[in-house]
Formats: structure tokens, C-alpha cells, sequence
């Protein structure tokens, strides 16, 4: 399968694609049409830098089933309107009962796949606890795991007040999950180039896509300890010893509204 193909009449000859190209797969000096290198067209990371460029519009990807999704300028949000969605954001632990539309978190989850991967290898995968009955189903997996942690007294049941929560959730109080509706969980390989930063900043992308379509989200903590010490809780989210759990997000109709943002420091900062 050839690397790509090129609209030879909507071509400009600016040699953009190639200069854009981060492993030099494209040879397009300006007033030629881009052609792919011999040897490094191998090693195309299928970033798309090339495709979005393109100021025309001229070059597909071939293993790309669609092409590019033409962005308006026009519809670029202001500075003070992203650092209203940034300082919005809250960790909300409290969620009406109905589930999200499925149709909905399935397109935030899509947005997850223009998170920055290392290499752009995008090994995030998902599993999703699409009701609050399967929700509770994981959060019971993972109570067995702080019972079993309190019972042999580790330090991690110490540090995490195991003993505690687990008593809650079987006083019928969910510290764990917080009686979320939904809960999507972000796995990869043991191994890549980087794993486990992928996971987090696909999660972290979910996380703002959430808020920005008006569902409440919160990183489950207890559930990442807990896949990460008992196979068991893995094994009830339909992972084997291969993937591992790399962040998880309940997520569900907030159940309340913050009417402002809290007050933070200046970063920490020390200029160079």
C-alpha cells in the first residue's frame, strides 16, 4: 500500500507536508509534488501532521479510512474561554442516577484518541461500566481488595484508610465510586514507549471533554490502586495480566452546579 496519495491539481508545491513530517517520510522540496521517501516512509507514525497542514487539502494518508476534518479558525475558542472550562472544572463526587448518553461519552471518548501519545502509539484502550448496577459490580471488586489489605494491615491500608472506606461501602455509603452511573477505565500494554503517560493524559483529555459537554467527572483513585496490587479487580473489568490500568473517570449528570471557581496560587515558577 503506497504511503499516500496526492491530489495533483489541489497541490501547492510548498513543501509543507514534508517539512512538517517529524521521522522525514515525505521528500517535497518547493515547486515539486511530495513523494514518500524510499526508506523512512516505514517508519510513518501515522501522526497526520502532513494531512493537517495541508492548507488545500491535497494529501490523504492511504491507511487513513477517512481524510482530514477540516477545522473553521472561526471556531477557535478564545484564551478566556478555554481558562473558563480550566478553572470550571471540578471533581464532582455527587451524580444524578441516569447514565449519560452512551452516543455522547462514546464521542468524548473518540476526542481521547487527539490526546499527545509518545511516538504516537496511542495504546489506550477503554472499558466501560456503561450502568450503575456494573459500576457497583467494580466498586464491590475493589471493596474486597480494601478488606483484604485492613485484614493483613499493610502499610498501603494504612496510608489509604482501607479499613474505613471499606466499612462505609458496606454501611451502604460509596466512597469508592461514589454511586456514579458510569465509569470508564483507560488500559494499555505492560509495555511501550510510554504507557502509562498515555493513559493519564487520555484520561486527563477525557476528563475536560466531559466538562465541556456538562457531565460531572472525578479520577477513581481506588479503583487504580486496586487493579494495580489484585488481578481480581482487573479480572471483573475484563483485563488479563497483559493490560494494565493506567487511570479511571466516573462520570454521570452532576447531581449539583458550582457557582465559581476557588481561589489558587500563581504557579511555581523559576524562569531560565
Amino acid at each position: 500500500m503506497p504511503l499516500f496519495t496526492v491530489d495533483a491539481d489541489a497541490c501547492a508545491r510548498d513543501g509543507l507536508c514534508a517539512a512538517v513530517c517529524p521521522v522525514g517520510c515525505i521528500v517535497g522540496a518547493p515547486d515539486q509534488l511530495p513523494v514518500p521517501h524510499e526508506k523512512k516512509q516505514a517508519y510513518c507514525l501515522e501522526c497526520g501532521h502532513c494531512v493537517a497542514v495541508c492548507p488545500r487539502g491535497a494529501l490523504r494518508l492511504d491507511r487513513f479510512a477517512s481524510g482530514p476534518v477540516r477545522l473553521d479558525r472561526a471556531d477557535r475558542p478564545s484564551l478566556d474561554q478555554v481558562e473558563w472550562l480550566l478553572r470550571a472544572r471540578r471533581s464532582m463526587r455527587t451524580f444524578r442516577p441516569e447514565p449519560p448518553d452512551r452516543r455522547l461519552v462514546a464521542r468524548l471518548l473518540d476526542l481521547t484518541q487527539y490526546a499527545p501519545s509518545g511516538h504516537n502509539a496511542r495504546p489506550v484502550e477503554w472499558v466501560v461500566a456503561a450502568t450503575p448496577e456494573a459500576v457497583r459490580v467494580v466498586a464491590t471488586a475493589v471493596a474486597q481488595w480494601m478488606r483484604d489489605e485492613a485484614e493483613r494491615q499493610t502499610p498501603l491500608a494504612a496510608a489509604l484508610h482501607l479499613a474505613g472506606v471499606a466499612a462505609a461501602f458496606d454501611a451502604g455509603v460509596d466512597i469508592i465510586c461514589r454511586d456514579a452511573p458510569m465509569l470508564a477505565v483507560a488500559h494499555t500494554p505492560a509495555q511501550g514507549i510510554t504507557p502509562a503517560e498515555d493513559g493519564v493524559i487520555a484520561v486527563t483529555y477525557l476528563e475536560l471533554a466531559a466538562a465541556g459537554a456538562g457531565l460531572g467527572a472525578c479520577w477513581c483513585g481506588y479503583l487504580c490502586a486496586a487493579a494495580r496490587h489484585d488481578p481480581r479487580v482487573t479480572e471483573t473489568l475484563g483485563l488479563d495480566e497483559s493490560r494494565v490500568v493506567r487511570g479511571a473517570l466516573l462520570l454521570g449528570r452532576p447531581a449539583r452546579r458550582y457557582a465559581a471557581a476557588p481561589p489558587r496560587p500563581a504557579a511555581r515558577t523559576e524562569w531560565l
